[in-house]
C-alpha cells in the first residue's frame, strides 16, 4: 500500500535534512499569503498521491498534533498509534479539502474525534504521564516544542477537566484556535465554545488555588486561568 509506505517512511525520518526544501520553507515565518499558497500546493499534490507532498505535510503537523492527542490518552504510545490513525484518515480524505487555508482545523478535528473515539472504547484508564517524553518528537519545529509540554498542577489540571471542556481548552489556549473555528471543529455552537472555555478555566484556577499553586497571570499562549466581567459576556 503506497499510503502506508509513506507513512512509514514519514516516521522514520528524524531530522529536517530529510525534508523537501519546500516544507522547510513552508515551516519557517513567511506572510500568510505565501503560507497558505504554499500549503494549497501541498494538498494539491498530497492528494494526487503525490508522496513527498504527503510527507512534508505530515512533518509540517505532526508536532502539535502529538501534543493534543497525548493530553487525551497521557500515554504516549498509545498517542504515537492514534497520530498514525489521524494521518491515515487525513491522506485517505484529502481530496475532500477545498480550501487549503482549513487544513489545519479539519486535521485537529479527526485528532480530536480519534482521540475520544480512543477513550470511548478503550475505557482508557487516565494515569498520569511525564509529558516530557514527547521532547524527542518536538525537535523539528523552532517555537512549536514548548507549545505541547505543559508541566506540573497545570498539567494535571488540564487533564481533570471533562472532554468537552478540555477540548475547547486545548483548542482555544494551547494551540490558538478561534472560537469560530473551534465551533466548527467540535461540532458546536460559538456560544458553547466560549462558555466551555469560562468554565474550563475557572476549573483550572479553582484546582490550582486549592493545591496551593501559584497561578500564573499569562503564559505564551495567554492561558489564563484568572476571569473577568469580559469574558463573561464573551
Amino acid at each position: 500500500m503506497v499510503l502506508s509506505a509513506t507513512l512509514v517512511k514519514c516516521c522514520r525520518m528524524s531530522d529536517n535534512s530529510d525534508l523537501d526544501r519546500s516544507a522547510q520553507e513552508f515551516m519557517s515565518p513567511m506572510t500568510e499569503s505565501r503560507d497558505d499558497e504554499r500549503l494549497a500546493q501541498l494538498v494539491r499534490e498530497g492528494a494526487k498521491g503525490d508522496e513527498k507532498a504527503l510527507e512534508n505535510i505530515y512533518h509540517c503537523f505532526k508536532t502539535p498534533l502529538f501534543g493534543l492527542i497525548c493530553r487525551y490518552t497521557c500515554d504516549v504510545a498509545s498517542a504515537e498509534d492514534l497520530l498514525q490513525d489521524v494521518f491515515v484518515t487525513a491522506f485517505t480524505h484529502l481530496a475532500d479539502v477545498n480550501d487549503a487555508t482549513k487544513l489545519r482545523g479539519w486535521l485537529f478535528r479527526i485528532a480530536v474525534n480519534t482521540s475520544l473515539g480512543h477513550l470511548r472504547s478503550r475505557k482508557a484508564e487516565k494515569r498520569h504521564v511525564n509529558l516530557n517524553e514527547i521532547d524527542n518528537v518536538a525537535t523539528h519545529f523552532s517555537g512549536e516544542e514548548s507549545s505541547i509540554i505543559l508541566r506540573g498542577p497545570l498539567e494535571d489540571a488540564i487533564q481533570a477537566l471533562p472532554e468537552r471542556l478540555r477540548s475547547v481548552f486545548l483548542l482555544h489556549d494551547v494551540e490558538g484556535f478561534k472560537h469560530e473555528e473551534i465551533a466548527d471543529i467540535l461540532g458546536c455552537a460559538v456560544g458553547t465554545s466560549k462558555s466551555h472555555l469560562f468554565k474550563a478555566r475557572l476549573r483550572i484556577r479553582d484546582r490550582l488555588t486549592s493545591a496551593g499553586t501559584k497561578i500564573p497571570l499569562k503564559s505564551r499562549h495567554h492561558i489564563a486561568v484568572t476571569h473577568t466581567k469580559e469574558e463573561r459576556k464573551r
